[in-house]
This record gives structure tokens, C-alpha cells and sequence, in this order.
């Protein structure tokens, strides 16, 4: 079977987005009591807090936002929000 070529390869852009992304709900694993969490395909670059690199235009991620700190809201990579959650949960031993 015969290769696309690069540049056609390139005008495909991103995969489109899952589609829980669009609904704004978070999955049920990423929900923090006490702060608001939300699932997006931003619009434009933000600088994850966890790992302190960028998310560019058009990836999904998750904001978070305290509830009693609204100004603190923050956009995560999920899979750094996912690290940030189990570095808060109880340890047993």
C-alpha cells in the first residue's frame, strides 16, 4: 500500500477530540471534593502547574478550580492531575 506523503500527513491536524471532552464532564477518577473539575479542549496555551509545561491550543485537559478560590483555577495535563490526585490521597501503614 502506498505512503502519504508528509505534507498531506501534516494538513490532517489533530485527532479530533474524545468526545467527554466536549461534554465538560470530567471522568469519574479526576473529581476532587471541595474544587470544581471540568474536561476541555482549550482554545489556547496554558502552563500545567504539575509537570510546568506548556498545553497547547486543541489538546484536552482538565481546569480545576477551588471552590472557595475561584482565582486560583488552573489547567492540568490530565495525566498530571492524575499524579497530583494520588500524591493527596491517605497512605495506609
Amino acid at each position: 500500500m502506498p505512503r502519504k506523503h508528509r505534507a498531506a500527513r501534516e494538513r490532517e491536524g489533530p485527532p479530533p477530540p474524545d468526545p467527554a471532552y466536549r461534554s465538560g464532564a470530567a471522568p469519574e477518577w479526576a473529581r476532587l471534593p471541595g474544587h470544581e473539575v471540568r474536561a476541555v479542549v482549550g482554545d489556547k496555551v496554558y502552563r500545567c502547574p504539575w509537570c510546568d509545561q506548556v498545553i497547547r491550543a486543541g489538546v484536552q485537559h482538565l481546569v480545576v478550580v477551588p471552590e472557595d478560590r475561584p482565582d486560583e483555577r488552573r489547567h492540568w495535563h490530565t495525566e498530571c492531575w492524575r499524579r497530583e490526585l494520588r500524591g493527596r490521597l491517605p497512605r495506609d501503614g
